[in-house]
């Protein structure tokens, strides 16, 4: 790419190196995060697969405790010149391996190195990953439960809905989020284990992001389409989920009392067009296996879409942080479920209609708070 668009796409590449302005903000809470989708042979048909999540993250907290990790840093971002600087915080990454979750795969405090020079993220530790940008190349290792796992992630699609791209959302006082994206990336790689190297493909998806405000309630979802196609969704909302393992324990889905915010988008790379709109509904239900499914509906100008996902493996990152000098905790339980968008159909006004199945994907549900 060359020219203007060129350019953008230069500058939000080279910023993923670089930490935020508003890192500084109490409270903020900074990661970088890819989901890898590991195809089988009937992945296309299913829109089951492999999958392995992983971030890289710091929190502007003296203490805070992620499942059986306590982390306590008095310093957690510091420059070094010439685009270096030191992270203090954690790597943390999840593995479905088709039949079984592996919680924690990878969970463990590191003193991390971020390098704008090189594009590169290195957390070494017991279990060392790293994450870098070579030529076109964004390359993933990590070596952790007697694997080892190389992941190319290639950008093939240089649509401007796939990235990356930037948004941010702002409220008084300075707080908000912001964060780069890309969407839909094809993989190639490798894994190797004591049966030997072994080729692997699918496709990722990358975001970094910064929080800098107590993160809300929300559902999100995040599906690819054999064809090249994605479909995204964001709802964050303020209600009784909030107190959720708060002041009372258990599963803390309830219908939202305040959208903060609906998002709803479908790339349809086929014909190019994008659909964007903010109405969205995400209705749950708990299904007999306990796991959770989302029957979304949304409009946008012109268009009508819905769609239904379902969950089919589970892991929670649980964090807890001290209130303040009191003697209690706050709780947010981030939820992320290995899922199939089963169907989704999206109606135009002019009678048009696209429909797509088998989305291979990741829902989330987010409940509790963190202060």
């Amino acid at each position: 790419m060359h020219g203007i668009f060129g350019d953008r796409r230069d500058s939000l590449v080279k910023s993923i190196w670089t930490p935020p302005a508003k890192w500084s903000l109490s409270g903020a809470w900074l990661w970088w995060f890819w989901i890898f989708f590991i195809h089988d042979k009937d992945t296309k048909k299913t829109g089951k697969c492999r999958q392995l999540m992983i971030l890289w993250s710091i929190k502007n907290d003296k203490r805070i405790k992620c499942n059986s990790l306590e982390i306590r840093t008095q310093k957690q971002l510091e420059a070094k010149g010439d685009g270096k600087w030191s992270l203090n915080g954690a790597a943390a990454a999840w593995y479905f391996d088709n039949k079984q979750m592996h919680d924690d795969f990878v969970l463990e405090r590191s003193e991390m190195s971020l390098d704008s020079s090189s594009s590169s993220l290195i957390a070494p530790g017991k279990t060392p990953s790293s994450f870098s940008l070579e030529g076109e190349e964004y390359i993933t290792k990590i070596k952790a439960g007697g694997k080892e796992f190389e992941f190319r992630a290639t950008q093939a699609d240089r649509h401007l809905a796939v990235g990356p791209n930037y948004g941010k959302t702002e409220f008084p006082f300075g707080i908000g989020l912001e964060g780069t994206r890309i969407e839909r990336l094809m993989l190639t790689g490798t894994e190797t284990d004591a049966k030997g190297a072994r080729k692997i493909s699918g496709t990722a998806y990358f975001q970094k992001i910064l929080v800098a405000m107590p993160p809300p309630p929300w559902y999100w979802g995040l599906y690819h389409f054999s064809d090249g196609s994605f479909f995204t969704y964001m709802l964050p909302y303020a209600g009784r989920s909030l107190l959720a393992d708060n002041l009372w324990k258990g599963a803390g889905l309830k219908s939202p009392t305040l959208s903060l915010k609906q998002d709803i988008f479908l790339y349809h790379a086929p014909s190019g067009k994008v659909f964007e709109g903010n109405q969205l509904t995400v209705k749950t239900k708990r299904e007999s296996n306990g796991l959770w499914s989302h029957e979304i509906t949304g409009k946008g100008k012109g268009f009508e879409i819905k769609a239904v996902a379902r969950a089919y493996s589970h892991s929670c990152w649980s964090f807890e942080k001290n209130i303040g000098f009191l003697p209690m905790r706050s709780t947010f339980k981030y939820n992320e479920y290995p899922s199939v968008l089963e169907s989704l159909v999206l109606k135009t006004k002019d009678g048009k209609e696209i429909s797509l199945k088998n989305g291979w994907g990741n829902m989330e549900n987010a409940w509790g708070i963190i202060i």
